[in-house]
């Protein structure tokens, strides 16, 4: 009985668990992250939505409709010197999530469905766009770019929904997958055996195990930092959150910030020029564009300008 069971909840697994094209629309997952695909330039990709889902990052479907920053971090320093084009359009391929190029250069009007476009243009390192949706919906992104030697255009397209809950049949399949385990148990008589002659087994509290963040001080500023990418990793383009505050313990909001850098014993700055790319609100902003390209002392310079007062910050840090 409990072996059909099982066989009958991973049928329904396999049939209805949503599926997932990795390689549609040129944005697939590598080791974790998300990578666009720009013929043969490569980028690191996410999406934030600081509004409504804070430090959260999305390879594509976004949750909900609103403001919505689009990130490309090069992995090719060609890109460097690229023109960059980006467009999203409304999805009336037909196609959904198997849209390609071709179906897109078939559309008769592409102004007509066009909801955001950024013209071209040559960004260091990182690029980045902000567009705010005012509905939910299927969409398609469109990111180009254009060899300035020979005059190629290379194109990637992503489609993409906003709205997307990404629950699907999953609750269905959990719900069956927890009550065959609770049959199980039942009918093998390990309820009566666990609890037989006693009361049933005290629970077990977890205590997470907080690691505080790192913190930098100037006579003005207190900036402490985390990487929601993970613990640093030579050679990989991550974002840190950066938190700032007074001397006095108040956090500083709608504050210029430029970063800047290097490893003082070798003499060299930072191979990449990372930037500010939103405010979270309460005095965080998400920095992205960050890479060390060897292991050893770091020192990040954090320049601070607000309302009242400006000055920088030094976090240093070791790999």
């Amino acid at each position: 009985m409990i072996g059909r069971l099982i066989t009958l909840a991973l049928a329904m697994f396999l049939v209805f668990a949503p599926q997932r094209a990795d390689a549609h629309g040129g944005v697939v997952e590598e080791d974790d992250i998300c990578v666009i695909k720009v013929n043969y330039l490569r980028a690191h990709f996410k999406i934030y939505q600081p509004r409504a889902s804070g430090h959260e990052q999305f390879c594509e479907d976004l949750p909900v409709a609103g403001e919505s920053v689009f990130v490309m971090e090069y992995m090719h320093d060609a890109l460097q010197s690229m023109p960059i084009e980006f467009r999203i359009i409304r999805n009336v391929t037909g196609k959904g999530r198997f849209a390609r190029m071709e179906h897109v250069e078939a559309i008769d009007d592409l102004d007509a469905v066009t909801v955001f476009y950024s013209e071209p243009v040559e960004e260091p390192d990182v690029y980045t766009v902000t567009h705010t949706f005012t509905e939910e919906g299927d969409f398609i992104g469109v990111v180009a770019a254009q060899n300035p030697e020979t005059g190629a255009l290379y194109a990637a397209v992503f489609p993409f929904e906003v709205g997307f809950t990404g629950w699907g049949y999953w609750p269905l399949i959990l719900g069956l997958l927890v009550l065959i385990q609770i049959l199980y148990l039942a009918m093998s008589g390990r309820f009566r055996r666990w609890f037989k002659g006693s009361t049933p087994a005290a629970l077990v509290v977890c205590a997470a195990l907080l690691q505080a963040s790192p913190a930098a001080h100037a006579e003005e500023f207190v900036v402490t930092y985390s990487t929601p990418d993970g613990p640093p990793q030579i050679n990989r383009m991550h974002s840190w959150i950066l938190h700032v505050e007074t001397a006095a313990g108040e956090p500083v909001e709608g504050a210029a910030i430029e970063v800047d850098g290097g490893m003082p014993a070798h003499n060299h700055g930072l191979p990449t020029r990372p930037r500010v790319t939103a405010e979270l609100g309460g005095g965080d902003y998400r920095l992205d564009g960050v890479r060390f390209h060897m292991s050893g002392y770091w020192e990040m310079v954090i320049s601070i300008e607000s309302d009242a007062s400006e000055g920088a910050v030094v976090v240093s840090l070791t790999l």
